[in-house]
């Protein structure tokens, strides 16, 4: 796998974002250190940030992997991203869980109606993963 062509350079991009995000975006007083939060509300952000980049950084660490089977590197380097964003985009299904809007509307940017929060983000991150994975699986073309 040629390590400069457009398809891998999004997986790669995705998985850099998905290895240090969490830490970008919650280690502030909108999460970490928010004062409302419990200490065990804490302790899931933080296994949510650990999670990220872990999957995040073995996803990097398959994309420029030089033996075993490419295509399973390949699918495995992308699959691995997904699981992070389809897990951030299910979590809007539980019982009482909203997005960050639901606390700091005013850090949140919208489009007419739609604010932008982890569920739009999860959708655009996932259709990146999908078009950067068909692209490097076609070889680019």
């Amino acid at each position: 796998m040629d390590p400069t062509t457009p398809g891998k350079t999004i997986l790669q991009a995705v998985a850099a974002f998905t290895t240090v995000g969490g830490f970008l975006m919650d280690w502030n007083k909108t999460h970490l250190f928010n004062p409302h939060w419990t200490p065990h509300a804490k302790f899931h952000d933080a296994m949510t940030i650990l999670s990220g980049t872990l999957l995040g950084a073995t996803s990097l660490y398959l994309l420029q992997k030089k033996d075993g089977d490419p295509a399973t590197n390949l699918k495995t380097a992308a699959f691995l991203p997904a699981i992070f964003y389809l897990a951030q985009a299910g979590s809007f299904t539980f019982p009482g869980a909203k997005g960050m809007d639901a606390e700091f509307p005013e850090k949140i940017p919208s489009v007419g109606r739609l604010r932008l929060n982890e569920g739009p983000f999860s959708l655009v991150m996932l259709a990146t993963l999908g078009a950067g994975y068909l692209l490097a699986k076609n070889g680019d073309k």
